[in-house]
């Protein structure tokens, strides 16, 4: 008869060890790539959002100042800073710019359609609630929210001094340094920020620079991501540049 013989307490011992050291690893590994996971879908959110809304506001600026000459006509057409059918025009703030613009069409930023060519006119700007809006004159809403989270939204303008039938900008400048100079086009810039518990809390420290603005990170766990684009206008007065 053979004797049978069973683990020892020790190896028994070594044994729970060794699987509790395998399982916390696996859980480990497990947590690490969850919150990796969700710091790419913050990450993701951001870049898809931003790179969205300035595909939106190029599509705009690529409109902008079209006048068709069989079209009545009350309001002129290009970058406003002046008041536009009951719009306020492009202006500098300390953090949120205010972009107006204005053409010949049958859609407004909100998806209003006219039945016929009308003036179209579009103000972007960042309300009370951190939201970048668009607001059309053909809808006579409140606007339509583009983008949230938006920290800064800074807009400078490309003028020709020179008036010498070429189109080249001279300077960029901020709305209400313009003068009478034609506006041949526009900078933007937009600072979005998607909150994200997997980031480790920032210092603080950090300076953001939104073209000729400065903001100042706060000490949070936060995305953060500046998009910017230059657009050349292709409709303004061929005689004033």
């Amino acid at each position: 008869m053979k004797r049978q013989q069973g683990f020892s307490l020790v190896e028994l011992m070594v044994a729970l060890l060794l699987g509790l050291l395998i399982t916390g690893a696996a859980v480990q590994l497990f947590l690490t790539n969850q919150r990796s996971f969700l710091l790419q879908q913050t990450l993701s959110r951001v870049q898809e959002n931003g790179q969205l809304f300035v595909r939106f506001l190029v599509t705009d600026l690529r409109r902008t100042g079209l006048e068709m000459s069989d079209v009545a006509s009350a309001v002129n057409k290009g970058v406003q800073f002046a008041v536009a059918d009951g719009l306020p025009g492009s202006s500098n703030g300390a953090d949120y710019d205010r972009l107006t613009v204005s053409y010949h069409g049958v859609t407004d930023c909100e998806g209003s359609v006219s039945a016929i060519t009308v003036d179209v006119v579009n103000t972007y700007f960042v309300n009370a609630d951190s939201e970048l809006v668009c607001q059309g004159n053909l809808t006579g809403g409140g606007g339509v929210v583009l983008l949230d989270g938006v920290e800064a939204f800074e807009v400078l303008y490309g003028i020709d001094e020179v008036v010498d039938g070429f189109a080249n900008v001279n300077r960029y400048v901020e709305a209400g340094s313009q003068g009478a100079n034609p506006v041949i086009a526009v900078r933007f810039a937009v600072l979005l920020k998607e909150e994200s518990n997997n980031l480790p809390e920032s210092d603080g420290n950090r300076q953001i620079h939104v073209l000729t603005k400065t903001v100042s990170e706060p000490a949070d766990r936060a995305v953060r991501r500046v998009f910017m684009s230059t657009v050349k206008l292709r409709n303004y007065n061929w005689d004033a540049v």
